[in-house]
């Protein structure tokens, strides 16, 4: 079906913040075109796409044409040259993913400026903020000792009143969809719209 010929009932910007290189790409060419290249270069500047999921009336009320969200989803780079375009890549955002690499505690650490900037920028204070671990089918594999804290991860989500937090892997396509939906929902319900996703 054409994106022109879905009924779009409402649509929203989500922003995916984080450092270079924690895998905010990979996130988004696995859901936007269920694709991985495993030598994903730095994204330079800003990536955009437009995704459309299913949803329904959250009421009693039985609706008999599919209608659907369309979220426009955009991916900047982490690099510090292209920090000038942060104000412009989060105005106006709905949602946001707020993405490290449970690998690297310098992108854990960085995750402060990220939440900051998304605050700060976006369309309102509090819009929903979901914490994203990415590269999760790594973790088996790698030493505790080089893994950010699950005590750590926590004491942040609820510092930053956090909406949600996910484990995720584009290579295995492992809670992208999910992570996405959580996300539409939240939207939904923090623009006080009766519907799900579904």
């Amino acid at each position: 079906m054409w994106a022109a010929q879905k009924d779009v009932s409402y649509a929203f910007k989500i922003c995916i913040v984080g450092a270079g290189g924690v895998g905010k790409t990979c996130l988004f060419n696995r859901f936007c075109f269920n694709s991985y290249n495993v030598n994903t270069e730095m994204t330079i500047g800003i990536s955009f796409h437009s995704t459309y999921l299913k949803i329904k009336a959250n009421t009693e009320q039985e609706i008999k044409q599919e209608k659907f969200v369309c979220n426009s989803i955009f991916d900047m780079s982490g690099q510090e040259r292209f920090r000038p375009l942060i104000q412009k890549f989060i105005e106006g955002s709905n949602g946001a993913l707020l993405v490290f690499d449970p690998l690297s505690f310098s992108t854990f650490q960085q995750l402060d400026f990220w939440h900051g900037q998304i605050i700060e920028n976006a369309t309102t204070s509090n819009i929903p903020i979901i914490l994203v671990a990415s590269k999760s089918d790594l973790l088996d594999k790698t030493p505790k000792s080089q893994i950010v804290s699950e005590d750590l991860i926590e004491e942040f989500i609820k510092a930053k009143n956090l909406q949600g937090y996910y484990k995720t892997s584009a290579l295995e396509n492992r809670n992208v969809l999910e992570v996405f939906k959580e996300l539409t929902n939240l939207m939904l319900k923090s623009s006080r719209i009766p519907a799900i996703v579904i």
